[in-house]
């Protein structure tokens, strides 16, 4: 029985544990641990010996091709905890678990993977597995990216304030801007509704613009959005010329800038924070916020316009404060049409992003900055830390398995705190805690999540799920 019924826990299982494992192992194991919701994909794999064309181990797309995820080159230190086929390393090939309903993709540019004879024989079980976690009390929901899309073009990417495409990006998504991209998303959510009735809800990960390297937090001024600052009442000229100018500013920062502790600092602006913040950035900052909203209410609107979907729970993944204000996320504005969103504390993701940002910095700024500064300005203004920081690159990277994640206490209760606060009780707020990192540090940020979060919380992933992490999950209600 759950540890707790009326808390929500629930933990995201990539499918190919449940061929690897078997579906009955896999939820008899989490309903013992007191799981009382699950996130799948609707889909189906294969290992294979290499990727298909082009396609590579690190691959964006949104569905992954190895097991586990390389993010991009960070996360290549991965270790998962439940072998995968007897091996901790699958490149893997996808397919979808039932064959799409081309009709709500009519018109479309970009279209839907085709059922495969891997479909035919093998897709049944993940209906097979939303049977078998509601015969044992817990609700199912698919986790589908927001913002990757089959096929994607020039014209769908967002780009910086020049026009150009970022120089280093960890993740290639999508603009919000993108009305053919949107609306694939769209139609794909009627799709997996009318082939999954029973479905309790989708969970939409990025419906913001992720800010994991700095050229991201600059996004998005290419010829949609250009177009949807028009319809939805911004001046893209200002946003542009003041982010333009932001651009410019932080490749020839000086030390002396990295020293303000006034709260007007160049990442205070970046962050619209401060006396200083500019009118144009601020406006960027809403109109990012605005695109998301718009976003949000269009899922919301595309499951109810179908008979499977009324009824059915959305639920939006997003970076916590103070990345939720470069990725566009206002989790109050969502709430209005969001059943609940999953806050990430992907703790593993913040000193990597400290590093990212001022390795880019110190290769292309114009003047010779000083390490120590960088990166204790970068770690100050995304609050990751309880005021004892980093002096190096090397103190902030993507840590190994067995290296504890370098994530304040007090931070990461601020984060939960302030998007609670903005969300209040207009939808519920789950905090996403993620599998990955020893399991001493996994129990500590677990239970802080547990306690802090109101409504419950999420657990991502299960391949970093070992059996002492699952005994830990067990212990949350004791």
């Amino acid at each position: 029985m759950p540890t707790n019924p009326s808390r929500f826990l629930g933990v995201t299982v990539q499918p190919m544990y449940f061929q690897s494992e078997g579906l009955d192992a896999v939820l008899d194991s989490l309903a013992a641990a007191g799981v009382n919701a699950i996130a799948t994909a609707p889909s189906i794999y294969e290992a294979v010996d290499r990727l298909p064309g082009d396609d590579d181990a690190g691959s964006s797309e949104e569905l992954p091709r190895r097991e586990p995820p390389v993010d991009a080159g960070a996360g290549s230190v991965r270790v998962v905890e439940r072998l995968l086929w007897g091996k901790s390393e699958v490149l893997i090939k996808p397919s979808p678990s039932a064959a799409p309903h081309m009709e709500f993709y009519e018109g479309l540019p970009h279209r839907p993977s085709q059922a495969t004879p891997l479909t035919e024989s093998h897709g049944q079980m993940i209906q097979d597995v939303i049977d078998g976690a509601h015969a044992r009390g817990m609700k199912v929901y698919f986790q589908v990216s927001a913002v990757q899309v089959p096929g994607r073009r020039d014209e769908d990417m967002p780009a910086l304030p020049s026009g150009d495409y970022p120089r280093s990006r960890m993740v290639h998504t999508v603009s919000l801007a993108s009305d053919d991209c949107r609306a694939y998303v769209c139609a794909r959510v009627k799709d997996l509704l009318t082939s999954y009735p029973d479905i309790d809800g989708l969970r939409h990960d990025w419906p913001e613009y992720p800010p994991y390297r700095l050229g991201d937090a600059f996004l998005d001024f290419s010829d949609n959005a250009r177009q949807a600052a028009a319809k939805l009442g911004f001046d893209f000229e200002e946003m542009q010329s003041a982010a333009g100018a932001l651009y410019e500013r932080v490749h020839r920062l000086t030390n002396d800038d990295l020293s303000r502790s006034d709260g007007n600092g160049v990442f205070d602006q970046l962050l619209g924070q401060g006396a200083g913040a500019d009118q144009g950035l601020s406006e960027l900052l809403r109109f990012k916020a605005a695109l998301s909203v718009q976003y949000i209410r269009e899922l919301r609107e595309a499951m109810d316009a179908i008979p499977e979907g009324r009824g059915k729970e959305l639920s939006p993944n997003a970076f916590p404060p103070p990345f939720s204000m470069l990725s566009g996320l206002d989790f109050g504005a969502v709430s209005e049409f969001a059943d609940s969103i999953s806050m990430k504390l992907y703790t593993m993701h913040w000193p990597q992003m400290v590093h990212f940002y001022a390795e880019e910095l110190l290769e292309h700024n114009a003047n010779s900055l000083d390490e120590r500064l960088l990166v204790g300005a970068l770690a100050r203004a995304f609050d990751i830390q309880d005021g004892k920081y980093g002096t190096s690159l090397d103190d902030y990277k993507y840590p190994a398995p067995d290296v504890a994640h370098p994530a304040g206490v007090e931070a990461q209760k601020r984060k939960i705190r302030d998007a609670q606060e903005q969300v209040g009780d207009r939808a519920d707020l789950y905090t996403l805690v993620h599998g990955y990192g020893p399991v001493d540090d996994f129990e500590s940020r677990l239970r802080l999540a547990w306690d802090t979060s109101s409504a419950g919380i999420w657990i991502n992933r299960y391949c970093y799920l070992g059996e002492s992490k699952i005994e830990a999950i067990g212990r949350l209600g004791k």
